[in-house]
């Protein structure tokens, strides 16, 4: 008789990679970046293509991110439904970063330079993103939106009374799709400044509710892997050739990044190389402090001769030095919260 590991697709197994699959999001959202920047990775060679089409694709890897943020935050939250606690937690490990990253450059060019003090607490407080537009550290804005609203998602998906937990999450789908097109429709610039994190609240829900069937070790089929790659190819082709109304687009890369994340755990648990997974870890275990040095070492290289020259060694290095500088962060973050014991070196 096959072991239930080898005959069916677990839930667990995502917990189980957890730091692995943050590690693969936050990858491919940094090198995706260089497409911004009009770079690309094929080296003059056609050859290299398909890899650069692959990474062209790296949005995906923000839904991968915040369908992971959904689940393990079920985690947190059901194991101590301290409320206090939970958000002094959630708000140290994104402040953290940002504040030992940016901080410095924040005070320099808000405080010193243009004395606009409300300026530097929008930004510190990541309002300026809801307020302006600014979309510089946009992720973590939308992030800190998602930890204030967890208590109540999970209040509403799980402990409330009416319907099945399923319904209550179509029902929070659709609330979210309306508040979407209102935005759209009667304010339109706005919409235009935040979509980016607007449109991607869905797949967090869908994350918070699949939190339940990891903690819960629920299983599939084991052809439901084939489903996955099916649905996530589908995803990509759509994404490839489909253009898309708003909000529609920014909605599609949920029909590839949710499979994708399963698709990742099937070959991370059939393959078991421990050097990629360990790689992979790494990059999770530091993937909020890479994300926001990422972005500020980026604002920098614009501000340089080297963008203009378009070369992408010049990039990949830049991509080197934000794990340095994320890997130092995280051991001064380490050092400033040891005492406290309120975090680890675990991913958001």
């Amino acid at each position: 008789m096959k072991s239930t590991s080898n005959s069916s697709l677990q839930f667990a197994h995502l917990s189980k990679y957890k730091a692995e699959i943050y590690g693969i999001s936050i990858l491919w959202i940094m090198l995706f970046h260089a497409s911004i920047l009009g770079l690309d990775y094929t080296f003059g060679t056609a050859f290299l293509k398909p890899l650069d089409a692959i990474i062209d694709l790296g949005n995906v890897g923000v839904e991968i991110f915040l369908f992971c943020s959904g689940v393990f935050l079920y985690f947190a939250y059901h194991n101590n439904k301290n409320i206090l606690l939970f958000y002094k937690k959630r708000v140290t490990r994104l402040f953290l970063p940002v504040i030992i990253i940016t901080g410095l450059y924040w005070i320099y060019r808000y405080l010193l330079l243009k004395h606009n003090f409300w300026l530097f607490l929008r930004k510190l407080t990541m309002l300026d993103f809801w307020v302006s537009g600014d979309q510089q550290i946009w992720f973590v804005a939308c992030i800190l939106v998602c930890y204030l609203v967890y208590p109540l998602v999970h209040l509403f998906l799980f402990e409330s009374r009416f319907l099945n937990s399923t319904l209550r999450l179509c029902i929070l789908l659709l609330l979210t799709a309306s508040l979407t097109f209102t935005v759209y429709f009667v304010f339109p610039d706005y919409y235009s400044e935040v979509e980016i994190a607007l449109c991607r609240f869905p797949v967090f829900f869908i994350g918070c509710y699949a939190g339940r069937l990891v903690y819960e070790k629920k299983t599939l089929p084991r052809y439901f892997y084939a489903i996955f790659l099916a649905v996530s190819v589908l995803g990509v082709l759509v994404l490839m050739f489909c253009n898309l109304p708003a909000p529609w687009y920014r909605w599609s890369f949920m029909l590839s990044g949710i499979p994708l994340t399963f698709v990742f755990v099937f070959m991370l648990n059939a393959f078991k190389c421990k050097p990629v997974s360990k790689f992979f870890a790494f990059l999770g275990t530091i993937s909020l402090n890479l994300y926001v040095a990422h972005i500020m070492l980026i604002r920098v290289y614009k501000l340089t001769p080297l963008n203009e020259n378009r070369n992408i060694l010049h990039y990949l290095l830049l991509l080197v030095l934000s794990v340095a500088i994320a890997y130092a962060a995280e051991l001064l973050i380490n050092v400033i919260t040891k005492k406290k014991g309120w975090l680890n070196n675990q991913p958001i």
